[in-house]
């Protein structure tokens, strides 16, 4: 994508996970906020479905190295389909929505195998500890 994807009002720059645990922090709520990703609250007015699945595709660009290429192609086939899924839903309750919800759950297992082979491993994080990411 190029360009803000956020009005000139607000942050530019919507959130991007930077490593594993962020993004497995990032991925699981897509659950509750599917298929909309509107913020009811007023906190994050510029959130969409296009700034969510900037974050979610850019996450899993930063920690590609981490997963492997067969793994981030496949996270990045499901997201696409997710979307897709999320913009042809109705509302929550939408089969399609459930659809993508199950999507959600199989990207959170790239990411749990990941971090579970980095454990495995004994592979250091930035801070020089082991914990996955």
């Amino acid at each position: 994508m190029t360009g803000p994807i956020v009005s000139s009002n607000h942050d530019p720059d919507p959130y991007v996970p930077e490593t594993l645990s962020e993004l497995d922090d990032y991925v699981v709520p897509m659950m509750g906020n599917a298929p909309f990703f509107k913020d009811e609250s007023s906190y994050l007015p510029d959130r969409s479905i296009d700034t969510e699945f900037y974050g979610l595709i850019e996450g899993f660009g930063r920690v590609r190295d981490k997963i492997g290429e067969e793994q981030y192609a496949k996270a990045i086939d499901i997201a696409a389909h997710m979307k897709a899924l999320f913009l042809e839903a109705a509302d929550e309750d939408d089969p399609k929505t459930m659809e993508g919800i199950m999507l959600i759950h199989e990207l959170i297992d790239i990411i749990d195998a990941a971090r579970a082979r980095r454990v495995k491993s004994k592979l250091k994080d930035d801070e020089g500890r082991v914990t996955g990411d």
